[in-house]
Order: structure tokens, then C-alpha cells, then sequence
């Protein structure tokens, strides 16, 4: 994982803090960006594997931010997140689209998901994320490979 890039956009600070902390502590290099301006430069000057937005940004949501990443780089995957419940009608656009409720469990896994279907090579296949309590997967819970895994 030491080689995928994240570009982690978020007009917060602390969440975009959080975020980069979390991502990194996973293996993953990360980018950090506070605005659609500073990502779409960010992504000219380095190589990344992932973009992960905010969707509720002051003046380019996440939204319109993946319609720009997708006519620069159409091969780089991307998530948006959000703590909204209603996903826009052009989140189509994203990958995926992730609800900041569902904790950072549920983004470790969309990361996983998305990047194994774009770049087999980095995440393949998604192993199994052990239950602290019972060792166990339970029946509602979605592997998630080692390196993606809370430590």
C-alpha cells in the first residue's frame, strides 16, 4: 500500500486532518487538499491512484470536482464522501459515494473495493477483517484487506 496515493479533499480542516491521519496510518501515501483548485493541481504535479472529496465544499462541491477529475484522469477512481443522507443525482459521476456516518470501517472498505476493481494490482482479492469479539466475520460485515484494516 506504501505506493497508493490518496488525494484527500476537504475544505475542513480537521476531518481533512483526520482523514490523511487515518489513510496514512494504513499505508497509504497522502495528498491534501483544501479546495477543488488545490486538488486539480495537486493532481497535475503528482501521480494518484484515488481521490477521496468532501462533497459540501464553498464553491466546487465534491460533486462537480469528479466531473473535472474524470475529463483530466478518467482512470483515476473516486470517492465521495459526505454527511448528507441524499445522494446528488450527478454523484453518478464517483465511484462511490459514502455516507461519513457509516465510520471509517465502511471507507477502508469502498477504498479497498474500488481500487481492487481499477488497480488489481494493489488491492487483490479483499481479505478478511476479524470481529474483535469472536475472531469471526459477523453475517452483515464486508471484508476488509490487512493493510486497509484499523490498527
Amino acid at each position: 500500500m506504501s505506493n497508493t496515493v490518496i488525494l484527500c479533499v476537504d475544505d475542513e480542516e480537521i476531518p481533512r486532518t483526520l482523514r490523511a491521519m487515518v489513510l496514512t496510518r494504513q499505508g497509504f501515501t497522502v495528498l491534501s487538499g483544501v479546495s477543488a483548485a488545490q486538488a486539480l493541481e495537486l493532481l497535475d504535479q503528482h501521480h494518484v491512484d484515488l481521490v477521496l472529496t468532501d462533497q459540501m465544499m464553498p464553491g466546487v462541491v465534491g460533486t462537480e470536482l469528479t466531473k473535472m477529475v474524470r475529463a483530466l484522469r478518467p482512470q483515476v477512481p473516486i470517492i465521495i464522501v459526505s454527511g448528507m443522507n441524499e445522494i446528488p443525482d450527478d454523484a453518478i459521476f464517483a465511484d462511490r459515494f459514502v455516507s461519513k456516518v457509516e465510520g471509517p470501517e465502511a471507507l477502508f472498505r469502498n477504498i479497498a473495493e474500488v481500487l481492487a476493481h481499477y488497480r488489481p494490482d494493489i488491492v487483490s482479492p479483499i481479505a478478511t477483517l476479524k470481529n474483535s469479539d469472536s475472531g469471526r466475520l459477523s453475517q452483515h460485515e464486508t471484508p476488509i484487506p490487512p493493510a486497509l484494516r484499523p490498527q
